[in-house]
């Protein structure tokens, strides 16, 4: 069975980069603005607002629409830098 091999390999590739698109990959704070940006390139934006005795938050999502094999050659690259240093 192993003419399915490619196929197991590559939907392994795309499930992983995926799992490793939902992570963060760094954290800004500024000015009340905490900025999580994501390693598939979105990007959160939490901005504090403070009323009277209430501190509330507003979420704003900036969205990539990047494509499955730019996410996967990220992944790669990312996994081959962790593996040499």
């Amino acid at each position: 069975m192993t003419q399915y091999d490619d196929r197991v390999e590559a939907h392994r590739q795309k499930s992983e980069s995926e799992e490793w698109g939902k992570c963060i990959k760094y954290l800004h704070t500024n000015n009340g603005v905490i900025e999580t940006a994501f390693n598939n390139g979105d990007i959160k934006y939490e901005t504090r607002i403070v009323m009277a005795e209430k501190t509330t938050y507003k979420t704003t999502w900036h969205r990539e629409k990047i494509e499955s094999e730019s996410l996967i050659n990220n992944w790669t690259r990312w996994l081959t830098d962790m593996r040499t240093s």
